[in-house]
């Protein structure tokens, strides 16, 4: 007899199973539908989100991207070196100062290679306010025929567009034939140059994505080591079971008894039935010694990797250990790495971000450029080595009066 039509396309059962692994984050993904009337960034819209999970979960990357933010707006806005009073300039906007709004556009030029703000001419049709414009928020629209974005959207949640409808605002860039209307919010976003993308940004570390994703599956490692016991437990081979119940009644069971940190030490315990039924056997999975130093070696890789891509060349800058080097001292070390991180990287950030900001100064009449303090090793350092004077000294001191007074209780 013939295999009834449609039976030949069943699937055999031979014990294999394929497995589909996770698809890494791509690199600055673009799709270029503009039906909706904004082009998505990233085939879901969602790849900015894909950047900022990576920034909250991995520990060097998040490190990285801090340091950079940190190197962009130093120790504040330096009123003395710009012969200005705080009280002179105008704020950003009511209820932020320069240092806050700062730190904000700067830490989303590191994350996305971008930033945004918004911008709204005020009521007495002379002066601007600024307002901070979350970039993940924000998708641009095509270009016109003359190769211009004349708007962006923004939407609080791009997941969900039907419940946050996305709102389109018309672009500005500080143009000098540029015009304002007076309440009208305006939209400008900085985009640096990418090769083959022209709408969205890729970030400094983009070659590094892999990398970066490896340090948060390392991390997961480290958590499912510590409440799996450090071992992968093993293979256990119970009697048959018929009941698909009873058998998720005993996998239930199991967990609750042996998975986790809290089951360390326990013990397995099986009554025999006196029949001729297979008793419980239990193999365990042995961990190869070899293996630490495998992770290690893979991990610290991975670290380098990350640093590389973000241009930081020594450890110290961004809080870990610092390696062993021909320096006299980690002063040097640290002026020297800061140093070379300031030229090929920090500066230009730092220029990117003052010159936008004095573009606004000029907007709003105000003659002075916006001048920053620049972060400085050298004084740290002094300062450590002063105060260890002091307490050397203090403790000379405290040693000669100790010396009297043990001579004169040994002279009466």
């Amino acid at each position: 007899m013939s295999r009834t039509k449609g039976s030949k396309n069943l699937p055999k059962d031979n014990g294999l199973y394929t497995l589909k692994f996770e698809k890494q984050i791509e690199n600055t993904p673009v799709s270029r539908n503009s039906n909706r009337g904004w082009i998505n960034y990233g085939v879901k819209n969602l790849y900015p989100f894909d950047l900022l999970n990576l920034y909250a979960q991995s520990v060097t990357h998040r490190a990285c991207c801090d340091f950079a933010v940190n190197s962009i707006v130093g120790n504040g806005v330096d009123y003395e070196a710009m012969k200005a009073k705080n009280v002179d300039i105008i704020t950003p906007n009511y209820y932020e100062d320069w240092n806050t709004f700062l730190r904000k556009i700067s830490l989303d030029f590191i994350i996305y290679g971008s930033f945004a703000f918004q911008i709204i001419k005020n009521k007495d049709g002379k002066t601007y306010s600024i307002y901070h414009q979350p970039y993940e928020t924000v998708r641009l629209s095509p270009f016109d025929e003359d190769g211009v974005i004349t708007s962006a959207w923004i939407c609080d949640d791009w997941s969900s567009v039907g419940k946050y409808p996305p709102k389109e605002l018309p672009m500005f860039g500080f143009q000098e034939d540029e015009t304002i209307q007076r309440g009208q919010p305006y939209i400008y976003v900085y985009r640096a140059y990418t090769p083959q993308n022209v709408y969205y940004s890729a970030p400094v570390y983009s070659s590094a994505l892999n990398a970066i994703q490896a340090e948060i599956e390392f991390q997961r490692y480290d958590l499912k080591a510590i409440t799996n016991n450090f071992v992968p437990s093993g293979m256990l081979e119970l009697a048959p079971v018929e009941s698909e119940r009873d058998k998720q009644d005993i996998i239930d069971n199991i967990n609750r008894m042996f998975v986790g940190s809290e089951a360390v030490n326990s013990l397995m315990i099986t009554f025999g039935n006196g029949t001729d039924e297979s008793p419980v056997k239990f193999t365990p999975f042995t961990t190869n010694s070899a293996n630490v130093n495998l992770y290690e070696a893979s991990n610290e890789r991975t670290i380098n990797r990350i640093m590389t891509a973000h241009r930081i060349s020594s450890k110290a800058l961004i809080g870990l250990p610092m390696d062993s080097t021909g320096f006299s001292n980690e002063g040097s070390l640290l002026e020297t790495a800061y140093a070379l991180y300031n030229i090929t990287v920090g500066n230009h950030n730092r220029q990117i971000i003052l010159n936008t900001i004095n573009n606004v100064f000029k907007l709003n009449g105000v003659d002075v450029e916006l001048v920053l303090k620049p972060l400085s090793f050298t004084t740290t350092v002094a300062q450590s080595n002063d105060n260890s004077d002091n307490v050397d000294r203090a403790d000379d001191n405290e040693l000669e009066e100790m010396d009297t007074t043990i001579n004169k209780e040994n002279k009466e």
